[in-house]
């Protein structure tokens, strides 16, 4: 129980305070499959229910039945790689000089959306160069981020 003022002439009056929202990060063991149903966020293994997401956990019950548990994100926050960061990423075109990728992955999150991104061949390693050549569209890179450039830069 809060206490918060309940008049000008100082006198406190008790206050019920809401229950504080469950947090959980991805991979965290919310239940058993005998006390709830997996729902959105959550994922189900050795009878186990875990996060598949960081956020606040819900459950809801429907007519008695088993209570549904879930995981909804607050925000829909979108992460940006830092220079410097790993990310994995998919080829969608190739060509001599570079290659056109979308990041799926900052570190070891994955992205609401995807970003796009270049990896040119001079930018590759020399030792990793020869393996340029056997990129195609659709394969998976595993990368280190450089840098950002705006939407419709000049160079």
């Amino acid at each position: 129980m809060d206490r918060r003022p309940a008049s000008q002439n100082g006198s406190w009056e008790a206050v019920e305070a809401a229950p504080p929202s469950r947090y959980c990060i991805p991979g965290e063991r919310l239940c058993h499959l005998d006390e709830a149903s997996p729902g959105s966020g959550t994922y189900t293994r050795h009878g186990y229910i875990f996060s598949s997401l960081s956020g606040c956990v819900v459950k809801t019950s429907d007519n008695g039945e088993l209570p549904v548990v879930s995981v909804t994100r607050e925000t829909e926050s979108q992460m940006l790689p830092d220079v410097g960061t790993i990310v994995t990423c998919k080829v969608s075109s190739i060509n001599s000089r570079f290659a056109k990728v979308h990041i799926l992955y900052v570190g070891s999150t994955p992205l609401k959306n995807s970003f796009r991104g270049t990896i040119r061949k001079e930018d590759v390693r020399a030792t990793e160069k020869d393996k340029v050549s056997r990129w195609y569209p659709s394969a998976g890179v595993r990368c280190s981020a450089l840098g950002h450039t705006p939407k419709n830069s000049e160079k």
